[in-house]
């Protein structure tokens, strides 16, 4: 008996003194994590190596015979609108970093209705804010969209907007003679990287123009990216009824799947495990011991997932899902209303072209979690406890909504998803690309866009001729300081 008194007592000694050094180590991390080196705040140019994987998968990739490969190395020209931010934009932007806030966001002119709905919430996301931001009206009083670039701009973040707010070169508010505008819809993954010189949407308007001069066409493609980061579909439509339609956009190219691609909506444990696998979440997710030990490693397979299993929706059916149905997953059933929203605003002179959207993700994908942290955490933690193949699984399926809405609409259907690398070297996360990335994505909407506008144009249906439709007023853009603080 006396010995196993003396065992239990070793024992309890020796999980307290674990325990001690463990909250110690975390606690040191947190400390040493405060001097880490941040990454910069403007992305890193694209290396050698980085360009020739470009170049080689552009090489593979099939190709338009009227086209020339060597355009993908072109760069359109350079904005005569991006001048140097203002210093008080740049103090503002300072500012937000200190505070702990995505510092683009220092300059968004946000939406007052969604101001309003937002500042008083526990969880508000206007909580580590100055106490006041700039505020627009929005027509008919939407929360939609929560936010616009300011116009005529050139932000810290290194966006470049023109007088309507769009990312890109000025543009008249009448479009002229034998023009065509090409609109592009989304959210971050349409809107890209503010640092980088160019979007996918000005690359594929420059090939466009090259296409059209290479094939004596008596047209001119001009570019309206009207993409922002964190949308969701219902603030696209929104964005096209109040903003571009003014604008009288010919084409508008939707890309967009992971804002809304609530997949944890239709995950499930069993019940007796629930509490435990959420104290292991929160362990995984924000213990310093488990990031060091993670960005340690080389390389590796997916690591462990507990057990779960969807909750496929009753009669939604993988492999011919109906696309008009309520019972969608992944907020499908909101997608598709926005994007009948969007195509109704475009009638009766333009129209809505959908793409299918990259994640990447693969059963049986293999990151370093040094080499790809971002990749890593995003499939790891942000989706966990998914494994690669069920996020490959209902990025299909989303897709696949996608093409089967593009068919029952009768609007083209752009297959980026299906052509483009999954190349982790091109990737920052699971869907975001690196610039070089961003150009190889361009290149493959512009080989697929490409012979849709040669049939408009040799048709006669584009550029539209004959007086312009009727259009409804451009949006305003006054602004006025409103307070963030719940009263």
């Amino acid at each position: 008996m006396v010995g196993y008194v003396f065992d239990r007592k070793s024992f309890l000694l020796l999980v307290v003194s674990t325990l001690v050094a463990l909250l110690l180590c975390e606690g040191g991390l947190r400390v040493l994590a405060r001097f880490r080196p941040k990454p910069p705040a403007a992305a890193a140019p694209a290396s050698p190596d980085e360009w020739n994987r470009a170049i080689r998968h552009v090489a593979q990739l099939p190709a338009l015979p009227d086209t020339d490969r060597r355009w993908f190395l072109e760069d359109p020209p350079p904005l005569a609108n991006r001048t140097k931010p203002a210093p008080a934009e740049i103090a503002r932007f300072r500012d937000y970093q200190r505070r702990g806030i995505y510092p683009a966001q220092a300059q968004y002119i946000w939406n007052r209705k969604y101001v309003e709905s937002e500042k008083c919430r526990a969880d508000s996301i206007f909580k580590n804010y100055p106490d006041t931001v700039l505020a627009f009206d929005p027509p008919g009083g939407s929360v939609h969209p929560p936010y616009r670039f300011p116009p005529s701009s050139t932000l810290p973040s290194g966006l470049a907007t023109n007088q309507f707010g769009l990312r890109g070169p000025e543009i008249a508010l009448a479009k002229p003679p034998t023009t065509i505008r090409v609109a592009f819809v989304g959210a971050s993954t349409t809107i890209t990287d503010h640092s980088f010189a160019f979007s996918p949407a000005e690359r594929v308007v420059c090939w466009l123009n090259r296409y059209a001069q290479a094939h004596g066409y008596d047209a001119r493609f001009e570019v309206l990216n009207a993409g922002r980061e964190g949308l969701k579909s219902e603030d696209t439509a929104a964005i096209v009824r109040d903003e571009l339609a003014a604008l009288d956009p010919d084409l508008a190219i939707y890309y967009e799947g992971s804002n809304q691609f609530a997949a944890v909506d239709i995950t499930a444990f069993h019940w007796g495990s629930a509490l435990m696998l959420h104290a292991l979440n929160l362990i995984y997710t924000h213990s310093a011991i488990v990031d060091l030990v993670r960005t340690s490693m080389r390389a590796g397979g997916e690591p462990w997932k507990p057990w779960h299993y969807l909750k496929w929706p009753a009669g939604v059916d993988w492999q011919a899902p109906d696309v008009d149905s309520p019972n969608l997953p992944l907020k499908l059933p909101i997608i598709v209303h926005s994007l009948d929203s969007i195509r109704e605003t475009l009638r009766p002179g333009g129209r809505l072209l959908l793409c299918s959207f990259e994640w990447l993700a693969s059963d049986g994908l293999v990151l370093s979690p040094a080499a790809y942290p971002y990749i890593y955490g995003q499939l790891n933690r942000d989706s966990w406890p998914l494994r690669y193949a069920e996020i490959r699984r209902l990025a299909d399926f989303q897709n696949l909504v996608y093409r089967r809405y593009a068919a029952s609409r009768g609007i083209p259907f752009l297959d980026v998803a299906g052509v483009l690398p999954q190349d982790p070297d091109l990737f920052v996360d699971a869907v975001h690309m690196t610039e070089t990335g961003e150009r190889v994505k361009a290149w493959v909407i512009f080989q697929q866009l490409a012979p849709l506008v040669r049939q408009e144009i040799e048709s006669g249906r584009l550029p539209r001729r004959g007086p312009p439709p009727k259009l409804p007023p451009p949006a305003s853009y006054k602004t006025a300081e409103v307070s963030v603080r719940c009263r």
